[in-house]
C-alpha cells in the first residue's frame, strides 16, 4: 500500500518533508543491514575460528579437537586474540556500511 504523502502547500517545507521521509527509510534499511553484520577470524592453521555480531557478541566458536593440544593457556590466548580480531572485522564492516552516511556533504 502506497504511503499517503501530505502536502503543506509550502514548497520548501514539502521538499524537506519528502527528503526526511526518504532519509528515514534509508536509515531504517541500513540499520537492518547492520543487524546482519558478522565479524570473523581464524587461527593460521584454521583450528580455531570465531564469529561475532556487529556489537562484538560471540556468535560462534569452532575448536578443532587438534587445537586442544595447545594447552589451556595458549588456547585461551588464541580465542581471546581471535575474538578481538573478529570484533575489529565486524567494526570494519559496519564502517563500510555506514561510511556513505557519515561523510560530510560537499554541497
Amino acid at each position: 500500500m502506497a504511503e499517503y504523502e501530505r502536502r503543506t502547500g509550502e514548497p520548501e517545507l514539502d521538499r524537506l518533508m519528502t527528503e526526511f521521509r526518504a532519509n528515514s527509510k534509508e536509515f531504517s534499511d541500513v540499520m537492518a543491514e547492520m543487524g546482519d553484520v558478522v565479524g570473523q577470524a581464524a587461527s593460521t592453521d584454521d583450528k580455531v575460528r570465531v564469529r561475532v555480531s556487529a556489537s562484538g557478541q560471540l556468535m560462534g566458536l569452532h575448536i578443532d579437537p587438534r587445537a586442544m593440544r595447545l594447552g589451556s593457556q595458549e588456547l585461551a590466548e588464541t580465542i581471546t586474540e581471535l575474538s578481538r580480531r573478529a570484533t575489529e572485522d565486524a567494526a570494519r564492516r559496519v564502517m563500510e556500511l555506514t561510511r556513505p552516511y557519515l561523510e560530510m556533504d560537499d554541497r
